[in-house]
């Protein structure tokens, strides 16, 4: 269930901010990024669903990590890590990009319904996991 939620409230918004930004900026790397990332995570829900285990890295950057570094002496959770706090530092960037220029006001109302859900499942869901964290320390 962790990673299902994590899929809907970190995945699927991280796409969102990607794509919006991306036609926003007239960036098709940002559009083909969260283009991807949506088909990885979707395919990720899917098979979590039905085998219950991932099949692909958790988005583009992870599995470009992965790849890149994949001759270092490092372990395969610190490459992922690595790709993931890349991808994580990329998306808040660009969240942190859209509100302080004030852009947000300028998108189209569509851009600005999925960009709104998106924010509001991102934000529940880091309440929910450190509430989660915390709890979990509260048994050991």
């Amino acid at each position: 269930m962790k990673d299902i939620s994590e899929i809907l409230t970190i995945g699927l918004p991280f796409c969102v901010f990607k794509w919006v930004t991306g036609f926003h900026l007239g960036n098709p790397i940002l559009i083909g990024l969260g283009t991807l990332d949506t088909v990885i995570n979707l395919g990720n829900l899917l098979t979590l669903i039905m085998k219950r285990r991932r099949i692909l890295p958790v988005c583009t950057l992870t599995g470009l990590t992965e790849w890149l570094l994949r001759k270092r002496p490092l372990a395969s959770e610190k490459r992922m890590d690595l790709g993931n706090s890349i991808d994580m530092a990329l998306a808040l960037v660009l969240v942190a990009a859209m509100v302080g220029l004030g852009r947000i006001g300028s998108l189209p109302a569509d851009h600005i319904l999925a960009w709104n859900v998106a924010v509001v499942l991102n934000v529940l869901g880091a309440g929910l996991s450190r509430l989660n964290q915390s709890v979990r320390q509260l048994n050991t």
